[in-house]
């Protein structure tokens, strides 16, 4: 799930000066998703932000950047199955010929050649072909270590772990887990500095966070919402940050947009 764009909506929502009511229908089990939001915000505390903070300070902004195409090209695979299923060809092909360029042209990924050249990035996961085949609106869950989700985008990471098509991609267990680490701090370096912009301006920086991520996810799958006067109805956010990857499922550890 997309949380480097959840955190630059949630921060668009806060510098406008909106307000967000203390509950929301969409959440209602907000008790259980506070108490997994506090959790998580002590776990990038102690973690993942010391973590991204030290591979900011050791590693060039191009590794960084190679890193990150990397492992984007391990999830448009992903993105080429789950449009198969969404009866999407066009974009299937699209993620297809993305894979086949970069991952030879580009190094195995290292170098985002595809889109420059016009192939556009339609990340997508199960949660989305969910979405595509009628479930549109769901509840708000914010998963352990994962962060924020709905009910229909948690069972959809459960299936792309499960059923990850570049799981061959690693010759062991064990560097599969490796890169999923780094993938994790890859995607939390981003976040740097993001997440204070929220909790300086946000009263009740959880509600900005679920706000900004239902907000998100229902302009990626169509969901209508009422217009509450956010300047969020034209935003391409996907064009302002990078899509967060992850070798086994489209949500990112650790749920950032909690620290500070």
């Amino acid at each position: 799930m997309k949380l480097a764009s959840t955190v630059l909506l949630a921060a668009v929502l806060a510098t406008t000066g909106c307000a967000s009511a203390p509950t929301s229908p969409q959440d209602p089990l907000e008790p259980m998703n506070r108490a997994v939001y506090r959790f998580n915000d002590v776990a990038d505390r102690a973690v993942m932000k010391p973590l991204a903070q030290g591979y900011r300070t050791v590693t060039p902004q191009p590794a960084r950047t190679a890193v990150s195409n990397f492992f984007g090209n391990l999830r448009d695979v992903q993105s080429a199955l789950n449009h198969v299923l969404q009866a999407e060809p066009e974009r299937a092909l699209n993620d297809v010929m993305r894979v086949a360029i970069n991952s030879t042209f580009g190094l195995f990924g290292l170098i985002d050649i595809a889109t420059p050249a016009g192939l556009k990035s339609y990340k997508a996961g199960f949660g989305d072909t969910l979405a595509r085949w009628g479930w549109k609106s769901s509840s708000y869950l914010v998963l352990p270590l994962l962060g924020p989700s709905t009910v229909r985008d948690g069972l959809g990471t459960a299936v792309n772990i499960a059923a990850d098509p570049t799981g061959e991609a690693w010759p062991t267990h064990t560097s599969r887990s490796v890169g999923i680490g780094v993938n994790a701090v890859s995607v939390r370096e981003r976040l740097l500095g993001m997440e204070k912009t929220v909790e300086e301006a946000a009263l009740d920086p959880y509600s900005y966070t679920r706000d900004a991520y239902l907000a998100l996810r229902a302009q990626q799958v169509g969901t209508p919402q009422l217009n509450d006067g956010s300047p969020t109805d034209d935003l391409d956010i996907d064009e302002l940050v990078p899509v967060p990857t992850d070798p086994a499922t489209q949500a990112v550890p650790v749920d950032a947009s909690a620290a500070q």
